[in-house]
């Protein structure tokens, strides 16, 4: 199946559409000290071909490090491991009469990670599959914010604006 998708701030899939808010992210700023918590979403849209309607499909999000390690979130000294960042949703999209042979269906998905805490900074992936085969995969780079230049703490000169 085909997917489309992007990171953004915030994603909600409502009533057949996808609301993005914030698209195209692939910096995370964060406090120079763990844990590093980020707050990001997946927007999707899945491609149903004809002839995969009227069957059950299963979507996972996965996030990975650098290494291709599955990512668990930042837990305190002491505290038990947190599994693995993961995120599943299934859905069976029926094939309307009015649906020609051959015409795809979209299916508008949007996964949220609110206050995940990281425990190192660096590059990460989402890999999103779909029943079982990887289909996209989204980076990012969690980093810490540059100070700011300029007067104020405001943003530096740039050239061309006044």
């Amino acid at each position: 199946m085909e997917i489309n998708a992007l990171l953004c701030d915030h994603a909600e899939a409502a009533e057949g559409k996808l609301f993005i808010n914030g698209g195209a992210v692939n910096l995370l700023y964060v406090q120079p000290q763990p844990p590093h918590v980020i707050s990001i979403f997946v927007a999707a849209v899945v491609h149903v071909p004809y002839t995969a309607t009227n069957q059950p499909h299963t979507v996972t999000v996965r996030l990975v490090d650098e290494d291709e390690n599955a990512v668990s979130p930042w837990v305190p000294d002491g505290a038990p491991p947190a599994g693995p960042v993961e995120m599943v949703t299934s859905f069976n999209v029926g094939r309307p009469a009015i649906l020609p042979p051959g015409e795809s269906q979209t299916v508008p998905l949007a996964f949220g990670l609110q206050g995940l805490p990281l425990s190192t900074l660096g590059s990460y992936t989402f890999v999103i599959e779909v029943d079982g085969s990887s289909e996209k995969r989204l980076s990012a780079r969690v980093l810490v914010e540059p100070r700011q230049g300029g007067f104020g703490g405001g943003p530096a000169s740039i050239p061309g604006l006044t």
